[in-house]
């Protein structure tokens, strides 16, 4: 397939709205699931590709691998210096990986990556979905902690999702944590990005709006609005037992959609708007907006490059279609001629 056709898919649309519509548009994580047994849409988070860059310190942005038919990206580096990444996995042929969350590991900065190898769970109690949307955090002690979406059955009108965690030595084999890290009454909380910050752990989900009434599912009923820039924030000593803070903003069309990290010092928040944005903080609470990256995509993860910069994990477009684009957006064309290398990855 010829990724940079692929890439631009979600562009279609644009000489009537800006860029910033598709950032926004590009993951909807409230795309419901058909039933069981029933063939796929064309369109839905199977269709689309996890991009990785390093996003250097100099401005530049490289290209490193790609994982196919991948979403919501979250990246960290395990106490052995290894990097480690779990995205939700949608393999074509291999149905009883699809929809679940995979694993990778990187010992060269990204460059290269182990093969997908599903996360094994125990604990998870029954009628439970599997888990969704995860976030990684190691902790003070070797161990893994990845903080996740889930609720009773599978499609967002059967319950109100919720943030759930479970527990690893490895990052591959995991133990359900009993009970809910946080929920809101009458919202859904969904992708949640998490830091540990001079003790004390940050969570953050973005306002996605009310709750549809049950029965009424998101593709055919009153949807959920998501509130520009209104962040939900809550916080731990233990990682397990969360109370929640006042709400976290930043300025204009951008959401808090995507990952959170700390050097002890100061809080980076990489979030989906047009491009990646990012803000910092020093107490988690009170942001201030940093420079974007031009990195197409949405729910990025990142972790600190050892030489320096960031790399990258980002929901990219989805994989078919091609659009018109706007003149005021050219600038996505110079973005997809550099990423034609990943036809070639």
């Amino acid at each position: 397939m010829n990724a940079t056709r692929s890439l631009l898919f979600a562009l279609c649309g644009l000489t009537t709205a800006s860029a910033q519509d598709f950032f926004s548009e590009l993951f909807n994580p409230l795309v419901p699931f058909p039933p069981l047994n029933q063939p796929l849409p064309q369109n839905g988070p199977w269709n689309n590709d996890v991009l990785v860059y390093h996003a250097k310190a100099d401005g530049s942005i490289g290209k490193l691998a790609k994982f196919e038919r991948a979403g919501v990206p979250t990246l960290n580096r395990m106490q052995d210096g290894r990097l480690i990444a779990a995205h939700q996995h949608f393999p074509e042929n291999d149905p009883a990986s699809f929809d679940k969350v995979a694993i990778h590991f990187s010992s060269d900065e990204g460059k290269t990556w182990t093969p997908a190898v599903v996360m094994k769970l125990e604990g998870l109690p029954a009628g439970m979905r599997f888990p969704f949307d995860p976030t990684l955090v190691p902790l003070p002690d070797g161990r893994v902690r990845m903080y996740f979406t889930s609720l009773r059955g599978r499609q967002f009108d059967e319950d109100l999702p919720r943030i759930h965690s479970a527990i690893s030595g490895d990052g591959i084999e995991y133990t359900f944590e009993p009970g809910v890290r946080f929920t809101i009454e009458g919202r859904s909380v969904i992708d949640c990005a998490m830091a540990l910050h001079q003790g004390v752990f940050h969570l953050y989900s973005p306002d996605n709006g009310k709750q549809p009434e049950p029965g009424q599912r998101p593709n055919n009923g009153p949807q959920m609005q998501p509130t520009d820039g209104i962040g939900y924030h809550a916080t731990s000593t233990d990682g397990l037992n969360f109370t929640r803070a006042d709400d976290v903003k930043v300025e204009g069309r951008r959401r808090w959609l995507g990952n959170a990290q700390s050097d002890g010092k100061t809080m980076t928040f990489f979030g989906t708007g047009e491009g990646v944005f990012t803000a910092t903080s020093t107490d988690g609470s009170n942001w201030q907006l940093g420079d974007s990256m031009r990195v197409m995509g949405a729910d990025p993860g990142a972790v600190a490059a050892k030489d320096g910069g960031w790399i990258i994990a980002v929901t990219g477009p989805p994989r078919n279609q091609q659009p018109v684009i706007a003149p005021e957006d050219r600038w996505l064309f110079e973005w997809a001629e550099e990423l034609r290398a990943f036809d070639r990855l």
